[in-house]
């Protein structure tokens, strides 16, 4: 990321009430206030766009680093149905999903469970870890668990690899 533009994170979301596009838009101005580049739709699509095109170029284009797919319950009905917006980013997203070994670029942002506790995903995320941004006590915690993973820079990182112990790498006598 670095603050680059040929490190971008791009933000799918559905476009749902107003309260929910001013959540995403401020998660995206806050990301992009401490460096990391954002392409969003209501910046970047513009009139004369084909937004398909655009769509598919956020997820298939190798300067977008990450997706993060805000997960609530009307995204994982137009995911689940292949409607709309979010049904073509799901084709799009899935397939990139199912073919690609790399499985940290497509990251769930879950902003609503449902009837039972769940969290609102779609199916094909649904065995995903995800960051849980259901509350505002959940948010700040998980919101700095984004950002280390998104400048990969883990809260517990791996200890360096030791060397085995002498006694190993000795040569000794069998009797």
């Amino acid at each position: 990321m670095r603050g680059s533009a040929n490190d971008a994170v791009f933000i799918s979301y559905s476009w749902t009430v107003e309260s929910h596009r001013r959540w995403v838009l401020d998660l995206a101005a806050k990301l992009m206030a401490v460096g990391i580049f954002v392409a969003l739709d209501v910046w970047d699509l513009k009139p004369g766009h084909d937004k398909y095109i655009f769509m598919e170029k956020m997820v298939t284009d190798p300067k977008i680093k990450k997706v993060l797919i805000i997960c609530d319950t009307s995204y994982q009905e137009k995911a689940d149905e292949r409607l709309r917006g979010v049904g073509t980013e799901t084709q799009l997203i899935s397939r990139e999903v199912y073919e690609k070994v790399d499985q940290e670029k497509f990251i769930p942002i879950v902003i609503e469970m449902d009837d039972d506790g769940a969290p609102s995903m779609p199916k094909y995320l649904a065995s995903r870890m995800y960051f849980d941004m259901t509350s505002e006590e959940h948010f700040e915690r998980e919101y700095q668990s984004l950002l280390r993973n998104l400048y990969d820079r883990p809260e517990r990182p791996r200890p360096p690899l030791g060397e085995p112990p002498a006694w190993i790498t000795q040569s000794s006598e069998i009797l």
